[in-house]
């Protein structure tokens, strides 16, 4: 096409140019591929929509879960990530966010599974652990969309009041200005306040109740750090969800679990999880316990990864990741970015993985389109001509059988003697040195056009003679 065309010459000419990726594989191995599990706060509308609406497997995956859903809330899944024009949508509200990150993500797996792209190792971030513990094998894709729809549905009557904070700090920097606040709290520490993620060596999420989390960043802002309020309808991975464990632990039990069948970095412990992720105790404490991402990230650095994938609408994770390793080491590829072109991003990421020397599946990228592979040159043209030179060119008759039997002869050009007919064959000979004319005809009679072309073009392979028939 015109644009490949234009990204094809701007190479030649300046070495580079934007959507067009080149590379070279020198490792024997491809690189082995991390895929990172967005959580909470990702979330927009119309996200993968794109996808949804031109690629099947995505869209059948999404019309799986919106099956499976639609058991467990009352409002369909699809009405909630795709709404009419005019309606309003309710994918900020917990109940439904948590599913709905749960479903974009799973069909995010699946299409990249389609290309021949899958993980070596998993991991998630809060709500993200529950979809990365679903395709590594722990539940199955009905019981993982049954526990997050009752977690979430739970969270969601929990009583407002809750907040969280990201700060700039450390870990132990924060933890001594929650117990130096302690006495600004209505009730004393860890009731009210407590670390709900650590993200990076300086960036935390504090979270509880309002007027104790106002405590904590007054301590903080005196020392100068840095702190940004975040929208949530609850404190997450605080003491403030206690109140929901009774309910969520009469429904975890209800879930079939396997150990899983890929490495899985577990958030509660940062490090590969062991067999305890296979148990119903496992997620009901990661309901409350904080998010080790800075420690998960440093376990796959050690582990030798440097290829990350994010399987979520947004590319929060891929940010933070950056921050826990060090300068210039990874490669970060996101699937969604809001308003960007979905299908545009998505292969632009499977490009940096391909010329890195991960094999793709191109029959899954084409799959019911009408898109097709085609084999270009792999040298430039020469652009030189091969004509032979003829001096002239010389035209002949020959002699074919008539309706009648009788042989009679065939007049060179039927057009230029102004006569019409079913039964002719013009040839064009060459001489020595002009280039050949090669307007000539050749009509069908119904003796049988096979047969007369044998005898002809055996006379004239001996003469090197042009044939041309139309």
């Amino acid at each position: 096409t015109e644009q490949l065309r234009q990204r094809l010459k701007a190479i030649e000419t300046v070495g580079k140019t934007t959507g067009l990726v080149m590379g070279q594989v020198t490792a024997k191995k491809r690189p082995k591929i991390a895929f990172l599990f967005t959580g909470q706060g990702s979330q927009y509308v119309n996200m993968g929509r794109e996808l949804y609406e031109t690629h099947p497997v995505f869209r059948k995956t999404l019309e799986q879960c919106d099956a499976i859903l639609r058991l467990y809330q009352e409002k369909p899944l699809l009405s909630i990530l795709y709404p009419e024009p005019g309606e309003t949508s309710v994918i900020d509200q917990t109940a439904y966010t948590q599913p709905a990150l749960f479903a974009i993500e799973y069909a995010l797996f699946q299409l990249w599974k389609s290309w021949g792209i899958e993980p070596d190792v998993v991991m998630g971030h809060s709500v993200g652990e529950y979809v990365a513990a679903c395709v590594a094998g722990v539940f199955s894709l009905e019981d993982g969309l049954k526990l997050i729809a009752s977690r979430g549905s739970l969270m969601q009557a929990l009583p407002p009041g809750g907040e969280m904070v990201a700060v700039l700090a450390s870990p132990s920097q924060v933890e001594k200005a929650i117990r130096r606040s302690r006495r600004f709290a209505n009730a004393p520490y860890p009731e009210e306040v407590a670390i709900a993620a650590i993200n990076g060596p300086m960036s935390l999420v504090i979270s509880g109740q309002r007027p104790a989390i106002n405590a904590v960043c007054a301590t903080l802002k005196a020392e100068g750090v840095k702190i940004k309020p975040l929208q949530v309808s609850h404190a997450f991975h605080s003491p403030l969800m206690e109140p929901m464990l009774a309910e969520f632990e009469a429904v975890a039990p209800e879930v079939i679990y396997s150990k899983p069948l890929m490495p899985l970095i577990s958030n509660v412990t940062g490090k590969v999880a062991n067999d305890d992720i296979a148990t119903s105790q496992y997620w009901i404490r990661h309901v409350q316990q904080p998010v080790r991402f800075a420690e998960g990230m440093e376990t796959l650095h050690q582990e030798g990864y440097e290829v990350f994938v994010e399987i979520g609408p947004k590319p929060i994770l891929l940010g933070m990741g950056r921050q826990c390793l060090p300068e210039d080491i990874g490669v970060w590829l996101p699937s969604l970015r809001p308003r960007k072109q979905e299908w545009q991003l998505l292969l632009e990421s499977l490009a940096q993985l391909y010329v890195r020397g991960v094999a793709v599946d191109w029959s899954g990228i084409s799959r019911n389109d009408t898109a097709c592979k085609v084999v270009l040159p792999t040298y430039p043209w020469q652009r030189q001509r091969y004509w032979m030179e003829t001096v002239e060119t010389a035209n002949y008759q020959t002699q074919l059988p008539s309706r009648n039997g009788k042989e009679k002869n065939v007049p060179l050009d039927v057009k230029k003697s102004g006569q019409t007919t079913t039964d002719s064959l013009t040839f064009a000979t060459p001489r020595l040195s002009a280039k050949p004319k090669m307007e000539t005809r050749v009509t069908a009679n119904e003796m049988g056009l096979k047969q007369i072309m044998a005898q002809q073009l055996q006379v004239m392979s001996q003469q090197l003679d042009f044939l041309h028939y139309k």
